[in-house]
């Protein structure tokens, strides 16, 4: 059987980590005096996270590049999440095969994004294409949030 792909890696480590949320929910919702089965369920969890790990290492090695640029977009997934607990974002848009994701400025050229959202002030962060974080104040915007009307 050939080597699969770091596409094929992926998926199988995006399924994974839909049955570990499942895995989660079914153990924050047993009785807490089922010990044996919370014990089974820890112990799914575990092994289901050391496989990720296992399938994250084998893309390492294929695809040290791909692997590189997937740690990048998942620390800029963090920090955007860092933002938005500490900020309160009234509006979040993110590109999809139908959309482009677009934030208009006022002096300087519009920036593609993965995702952008405006706080409850109407500054705005964004996720750029590249993986990074930028932040903009509502004064340097040249839009206004697809839930705000004109």
């Amino acid at each position: 059987m050939p080597n699969p792909t770091v596409q094929d890696l992926l998926k199988r480590i995006n399924y994974i980590e839909a049955d570990l949320e499942i895995q989660k929910q079914i153990l924050f919702s047993l009785p807490s005096d089922d010990t044996d089965e919370m014990e089974n369920i820890v112990s799914t969890i575990s092994a289901k996270k050391q496989e990720i790990n296992e399938l994250r290492q084998q893309i390492k090695r294929q695809d040290p590049e791909e692997y590189d640029r997937i740690l990048l977009f998942e620390n800029a997934v963090d920090q955007f999440k860092s933002l938005a607990a500490s900020r309160n974002f009234t509006s979040v848009t993110g590109r999809n095969t139908d959309d482009a994701c677009i934030l208009q400025l006022k002096n300087s050229p519009a920036i593609d994004c993965l995702i952008k959202a405006c706080d409850a002030e109407g500054n705005w962060a964004i996720v750029t294409m590249d993986g990074h974080i930028k932040e903009f104040l509502k004064e340097e915007v040249d839009e206004l949030p697809p839930d705000t009307v004109q």
